[in-house]
């Protein structure tokens, strides 16, 4: 039996798509331009084969960020305190960059045009809303807390990621976004973001 057809035993009943998704996870932290051809053959199958679960890269993509907000959801759902929910957020982008990355890349318009994505989008809003904004007397306050919090955070991230800011441990760089963000208590040893003679 050659390794086309191990493949389509292996990947029968639907196993391909899981597959293909549990595989590029992976490969989007250290080859995060994989191509979908690169994907099938890592796979041992036809590209064509990929074609016809995902349509072309940008819709495995789009699942692929819509598996990561889902994810994303669930580690934030199990907090309860706003700091919880912010070593969460950071623990989760620190812990998968290339994932995360991927997530934030996503356009309005791609929420908008792949149901699988805005579903994951609208479950990552109610389990923020659920922590973050509890008692919001409105609509508009509750995203407005959420985006003050989201902000702030990917900010934060972004900065970091980059290497902006002074060189930290994710620990420390969690710890004093928390005190940035009033939710936390200044670190006992600080280690500033940067002193005013990096600034000059």
């Amino acid at each position: 039996m050659s390794r086309s057809d191990v493949a389509r035993e292996t990947y029968h009943h639907g196993g391909l798509k899981a597959a293909a998704l549990d595989l590029a996870e992976s490969l989007v932290e250290a080859e995060p331009e994989f191509s979908l051809r690169a994907l099938a053959e890592r796979l041992g199958v036809a590209h064509r084969a990929l074609y016809n679960h995902f349509g072309d890269r940008a819709g495995l993509l789009a699942e692929l960020s819509a598996r990561g907000f889902d994810a994303l959801a669930k580690a934030v759902g199990a907090t309860r305190t706003p700091a919880d929910f912010v070593r969460a957020y950071a623990g989760f982008a620190l812990g998968r960059p290339g994932l995360y990355a991927l997530m934030m890349r996503q356009t309005h318009a791609g929420f908008e045009g792949v149901p699988v994505l805005r579903a994951a989008a609208d479950r990552m809003i109610a389990a923020s809303l659920a922590v973050l904004a509890p008692d919001a007397p409105d609509a508009d306050s509750g995203r407005r807390a959420v985006m003050r919090v989201w902000m702030l955070v990917h900010g934060g991230l972004s900065l970091h990621a980059s290497g902006a800011l002074r060189t930290r441990t994710d620990e420390a760089f969690v710890e004093e976004l928390l005190a940035i963000a009033g939710l936390g208590s200044a670190p006992a040893s600080p280690q500033p973001l940067w002193t005013q003679g990096d600034a000059e």
